[in-house]
């Protein structure tokens, strides 16, 4: 299994949120689905534990999801 990091969860949340965008789900929505399938795949620990730990975590989150679908993110 991939050792988790912020990088690696990220991107993984990040391409989720896109598609339940896509899917006609609103942000929020879309984000807590995305990080429920990053806790069913990593496990809820390990999901909680890279969030705690990582510092700027709010503005790699923005970073991420504006380089994967911006046009969710600029709206």
């Amino acid at each position: 299994m991939i050792e988790l990091s912020l990088f690696t969860l990220l991107n993984l949340v990040g391409n989720n949120f896109c598609e339940y965008r896509d899917m006609g789900y609103d942000n929020l929505k879309s984000l807590l689905l995305s990080y429920s399938d990053a806790s069913n795949e990593f496990g809820p620990l390990k999901v909680k534990n890279v969030i705690e730990e990582s510092d700027n975590f709010k503005v790699a989150a923005i970073a991420v999801a504006t380089v994967k679908c911006p046009k969710y993110i600029i709206e």
